[in-house]
């Protein structure tokens, strides 16, 4: 009897984890277009505190669109090959949610609000705990797609690498005559 399990060939084990934290990342970026594109109460709250805390009184109407508009880009990304590049977008955009709760008046835990846009009590810090699994799923697939030679952050890491004069990679390439030929 031939058993094969996905420890025995990591290949299908690291498809499978991409797969679902792609998915992961999706669901929650969608979902949460509800609430930024209808401009609930919990994103007139989030971004219109974020807007009265940095002077930047536009973020308070268009935040949302804009946060909401990345998202999507970055969940539609995920699924193509420039999946990479989607989950660059999505570090980027849970980095500054995670930033802002952490060092603005936003904080950590949430109001909700009914329909009537009555708080009613708290997420108890469910948005934010979001905000970090969505950044950690994203870093194991930009971690994965460098990893991987046709991926697109591969791609450009290398490029971007070879473009670099030896010496920043930590290539002398020689001797320097400025210490005797020494290296």
């Amino acid at each position: 009897m031939n058993i094969t399990t996905t420890t025995a060939n990591s290949r299908p084990a690291l498809l499978s984890l991409a797969g679902g934290l792609s998915l992961f990342i999706a669901f929650i970026f969608v979902q949460s277009l509800f609430f930024k594109f209808t401009n609930s109460y919990e994103t007139q709250f989030i971004f219109g505190t974020l807007a009265g805390w940095s002077g930047f009184t536009w973020f308070g109407a268009y935040g949302g669109y804009f946060i909401g508009t990345a998202e999507l880009i970055a969940a539609v990304l995920l699924f193509t090959r420039f999946h990479g590049v989607g989950a660059l977008m999505a570090i980027g955009i849970m980095t500054g949610a995670i930033f802002f709760h952490l060092f603005t008046p936003l904080g950590i835990v949430m109001p909700e609000f009914n329909a009537a846009g009555q708080m009613i009590g708290t997420d108890g810090g469910l948005l934010f705990g979001m905000a970090c699994l969505i950044w950690l799923s994203a870093v194991v697939l930009v971690v994965r797609d460098s990893r991987q030679p046709q991926g697109f952050v591969h791609y450009f890491l290398h490029r971007f690498l070879n473009r670099l004069p030896q010496k920043l990679q930590g290539h002398s390439g020689g001797t320097d005559t400025e210490n005797g030929g020494a290296v």
